[in-house]
């Protein structure tokens, strides 16, 4: 099977630029290198008790290597690396393989099913200049703002249907203090290690009906309790599940795309109760300027469905030179976008982010 076909399979978990460079390692292996940078201008405004906090900001979003080694197109290594924050930290790291015609597996490090709105949409072809608010909470109270594991994971492609199954670490890290890594046998303690009940499994699932119309759903079940979920009582153990409808995934492919993003998470009770958290996000955009998109997003967050939401918009428009120049509109663009923030347990905010971005 050729890898063309094999990298269909991941187009939802980790796909590369279009316009990733490949080229002869050794005979039967071939290298694939692509990655990305986004630069980015903000200014913060908050409402700290009445009274207002302006903060600037220039850097660097994301800076993102990927290299992958592929052997005769069925299997291989992919690593990502990352340098945005000043340092290099590891993205991806796992190795894959094709079972049989439509079927992919892989070990190690990636992002694991979840909903459709958080990993599972590249980092260069995010809507506006940050992925969806509510996945992004989503997130950080369950596998982290990294949304990868440690784990393995099957999936299928069957005509326009993609399906993924993934069993994971459920700590949601590569460092082996904060996840469940158990020392050698010299150790006296050979259970040492951070306390866990058990792993993690998750699901995730979606059609192309046609016309650019696509739907999908997720769900997973958590059993480590992962730190991040402590509230004072320890991890929490939680289950969670989700819906998404698109017309036109990706950003600049038709003139009119419309999003609509579900996502529910239930804490285990820690002896404190019980919680539950629920996200809708809608997001509508529309091509201007031969090569440019205006878009709008509206989406409400209940970290706790007992207390009130915190609601958020986003609206701007990004513009594509390398579209104008008829090339992919990830590839090179601008975006300015406008976000606002009306908190019910968070102060209220308003941002500005100027977002450059090159894909390679």
């Amino acid at each position: 099977m050729r890898f063309s076909a094999a990298a269909a399979l991941v187009v939802l978990l980790a796909a590369p630029p279009a316009s990733a460079q490949r080229a002869p390692l050794a005979p039967d292996f071939d290298l694939v290198v692509s990655g990305g940078i986004q630069p980015r201008a903000s200014v913060g405004v908050e409402d700290a008790e009445g009274d207002d906090e302006v903060r600037y900001g220039a850097g660097l979003r994301r800076a993102r290597l990927q290299v992958r080694v592929l052997y005769r197109d069925l299997a291989g290594v992919e690593y990502d690396v990352d340098g945005g924050a000043g340092r290099v930290q590891s993205v991806d790291l796992f190795a894959f393989v094709a079972l049989a015609e439509g079927v992919q597996a892989r070990a190690g490090y990636f992002p694991v099913a979840q909903p459709r709105g958080g990993i599972l949409t590249p980092y260069f072809l995010i809507d506006a200049v940050d992925r969806a608010v509510v996945a992004e909470r989503w997130l950080a109270g369950t596998v982290g703002g990294d949304g990868r594991d440690l784990g393995v994971d099957v999936t299928v492609a069957r005509g326009r249907t993609l399906a993924t199954l993934t069993v994971h670490n459920g700590a949601g890290t590569l460092n082996p203090a904060a996840g469940n890594v158990r020392e050698g046998i010299s150790n006296p303690d050979v259970a040492g290690g951070p306390e866990t009940s058990g792993l993690a499994v998750s699901a995730a699932a979606s059609h192309q009906v046609g016309g650019g119309v696509e739907v999908g759903a997720f769900a997973g079940l958590n059993a480590a309790g992962p730190e991040r979920t402590d509230r004072g009582a320890g991890g929490r153990s939680y289950t969670t599940g989700g819906a998404h409808l698109y017309w036109g995934a990706v950003p600049g492919n038709q003139p009119v795309r419309l999003k609509l993003d579900a996502l529910a998470l239930r804490y285990a009770d820690d002896g404190r109760g019980g919680q539950s958290a629920v996200g809708l996000s809608a997001l509508g955009a529309v091509r201007v300027l031969d090569h440019g998109e205006a878009f709008a997003r509206a989406e409400r967050f209940w970290a706790d469905t007992d207390a009130d939401a915190d609601d958020y918009l986003t609206a701007g428009l990004s513009y594509s030179p390398s579209g104008a120049l008829r090339g992919p509109y990830h590839r090179a663009r601008l975006t300015l976008a406008y976000q606002y923030r009306d908190g019910a347990a968070l102060p209220d905010a308003h941002l500005v982010i100027l977002q450059g971005q090159l894909a390679f």
